[in-house]
C-alpha cells in the first residue's frame, strides 16, 4: 500500500513538473490589436502628446482665469517687545493748581494721578484685501481665449495624428518582419546548397575535375550568402528593436509576433485612385485641420499685438480694503474700538507709449507668421499628393516586379524538375541542379522584397487616405 501510494505521489510530482516547465517556455502572442493596446499604455512619445494635451487645456483654464477679478489678501501680526508709546498720566494737584479758586474754595492737595491714555500695546494686526478686476483690454483677453483654444485643439489632433502615425509604424515593421522573417528561413536554405555545392566542387578540385577558379566562385558564392544572413539578421534586429520601442516590450521574438500582411486589395484602379486621393486632401484630415488652426493662431497673435500698441491703453478698476489694529478682529474683545478702517476704489489705466518700435515690430512679425502659416497649408497639400502618387507608383512597379518573379519560379521550378531528372537518370550533374535550387531560392527572396515594398506602399496610402470620423 505504501509503494502504491509512493508511486501516485510521483505521478503527480512528475505532471506538476511538466506543467510548470510548459508555463516557463510558453511565450506570449502578440496579434496587432495587444499591441497597439500596449503602445496606447506604455509608448514614450504618446504619453508626451498626452500631457502636451493636458497642459493645453490648463493654458485654456489660465486664459479664461484673466476675466475673474484677483484677490489679493495680506495679513500681518506683530509684538513690539518695547512699545514706541507709553502711557500718559497727570498730577491732578498740579492741574487744580493751574485754576484759580475762589477765596476759600481752593481743594486741598489730594497726591493722586489722572491716566489719560494706557500706552501703546504690545501687538498690532494689519489686513488688507486688494481685489483688480480688468475692464477694458482692446480685446487681448477674448483674442487670448481664442488662441489658447486652438492651441489646446492643435494638441489633441497632434495627439491623435501621433496615434495613427505609430499605429502605421508598428504595422509596417510587423509586416517588414514576417516578409524578413522568410527571407531568413530561405537564406538557411540556400546555405546548405552553396555548403554542397562548395564541398562537392573542392572535391572535384582535389581531384583535377575542376579549375581552382570555378572553385573560387564557389567559395565567393558561399560567403556572399554568409554576408547576406548577417546583413538580414541586422535589419531584424532593428525591425524587433523597434516594435519594442513602440509597444514598451522588452526581449520580444519572432515567434511571439501573431502578424500576416493582408494581401488582398493591392490594386487601385483609376476610380479608387482618385477617391483615395480626395479623402487625403480632405478638409477633415488632421494634417490639414491642424496647419488650419496654426492660421489662427496667427490670426490671433496679430489681432494681440495690435491691441498692444501704442496710446491703447488697458482699464482697469482696483478695490483696497484695509484694518489695523491692536485686537485681533472679531476675536479680541473691544477689537472695533481700537482699529483703523480703510477702503479705497482706484481706476487705472496702463498703456506704452514709446518703445524704439518694438510692439510695431510685433504686428509685422505676427503677419509674417500668418502668411506663412497659408504659404504651409498649401504646400502640404502638395507634399500629401505627391507622396500618395509615388505610393500608387511604387504599388505598381511591386505588382509588376512580383508577377515577374513567379514567372521566374515558375521557369526555375521547371529547370530543377529537367536538372533532377537528367541527375538522376546519369545524364547530369548534382551541381547544375544545385544551382538551379540556388536561383530559384534568390527568386523567391526577390519576391518577399517585393511583396515588403507592395505592403508598406499600402499602408503609407491607407494612413495618408484615413479620415478621423
Amino acid at each position: 500500500m505504501s509503494k502504491k501510494y509512493s508511486l501516485v505521489k510521483t505521478g503527480f510530482l512528475l505532471l506538476f513538473l511538466s506543467v510548470l516547465l510548459l508555463g516557463i517556455n510558453a511565450q506570449t502572442m502578440y496579434s496587432f490589436e495587444d499591441l497597439i493596446n500596449l503602445m496606447e499604455n506604455d509608448n514614450a512619445e504618446l504619453q508626451k502628446a498626452k500631457q502636451d494635451f493636458v497642459q493645453s487645456t490648463l493654458d485654456v483654464k489660465d486664459a479664461k482665469a484673466g476675466f475673474f477679478p484677483q484677490a489679493v489678501l495680506t495679513a500681518a501680526g506683530t509684538y513690539m517687545f518695547n512699545p514706541m508709546m507709553d502711557d500718559i498720566t497727570i498730577n491732578v494737584d498740579e492741574l487744580l493748581s493751574g485754576i484759580s479758586w475762589p477765596g476759600g474754595l481752593k481743594p486741598e492737595p489730594t497726591g493722586q494721578y489722572l491716566k489719560l491714555y494706557d500706552g501703546m500695546e504690545n501687538t498690532q494686526y494689519s489686513f488688507t484685501l486688494d481685489i483688480t478686476q480688468p475692464v477694458f483690454t482692446w480685446g487681448k483677453l477674448t483674442n487670448a481665449v481664442k488662441l489658447y483654444n486652438e492651441v489646446s485643439d492643435i494638441k489633441k489632433l497632434q495627439l491623435d495624428s501621433k496615434r495613427e502615425q505609430l499605429a502605421a509604424e508598428l504595422k509596417t515593421r510587423l509586416a517588414s518582419a514576417h516578409y524578413i522573417g522568410q527571407i531568413l528561413e530561405l537564406l538557411e536554405v540556400q546555405k546548405n546548397y552553396t555548403e554542397r555545392l562548395l564541398k562537392i566542387s573542392e572535391e572535384a578540385w582535389g581531384q583535377g575535375a575542376l579549375l581552382y577558379q570555378d572553385l573560387l566562385d564557389a567559395r565567393i558564392q558561399a560567403k556572399e550568402i554568409d554576408i547576406a544572413s548577417v546583413e538580414i539578421n541586422d535589419q531584424f534586429s532593428s525591425l524587433i528593436l523597434g516594435i519594442e520601442k513602440i509597444t514598451g516590450l522588452k526581449n520580444l521574438t519572432r515567434d511571439q509576433l501573431n502578424f500576416v500582411p493582408d494581401d488582398d486589395g493591392a490594386v487601385y484602379n483609376t476610380e479608387e485612385r482618385k477617391t483615395l486621393m480626395d479623402m487625403a486632401l480632405n478638409d477633415k484630415q488632421e494634417s490639414i485641420v491642424i496647419l488650419a488652426k496654426l492660421e489662427k493662431v496667427s490670426e490671433y497673435s496679430n489681432k494681440i499685438a495690435k491691441a498692444s500698441v501704442y496710446w491703447k491703453p488697458d482699464l482697469a478698476l482696483n478695490i483696497s480694503l484695509g484694518y489695523s489694529g491692536s485686537r485681533f478682529p472679531l476675536i479680541e474683545t473691544d477689537w472695533y474700538r481700537k482699529n483703523d478702517y480703510s477702503a479705497n476704489a482706484t481706476i487705472a489705466i496702463r498703456t506704452t507709449v514709446f518703445d524704439g518700435g518694438k510692439k510695431l515690430n510685433d504686428i509685422k512679425r505676427t503677419q509674417s507668421v500668418y502668411e506663412s502659416s497659408q504659404a504651409d497649408a498649401e504646400q502640404a497639400r502638395t507634399s500629401i499628393a505627391q507622396n500618395l502618387t509615388q505610393q500608387f507608383n511604387a504599388v505598381d512597379l511591386s505588382l509588376a516586379k512580383i508577377e515577374y518573379q513567379r514567372l521566374k519560379i515558375e521557369n526555375f521550378d521547371s529547370k530543377i524538375a529537367q536538372q533532377r531528372q537528367l541527375f538522376e537518370s546519369g545524364y547530369g550533374a548534382e551541381t547544375a541542379l544545385i544551382q538551379a535550387e540556388i536561383e530559384k531560392t534568390s527568386a523567391q527572396i526577390q519576391l518577399l522584397q517585393h511583396s515588403l515594398s507592395l505592403a508598406n506602399a499600402r499602408y503609407v496610402i491607407e494612413y495618408l487616405s484615413s479620415l478621423p470620423y
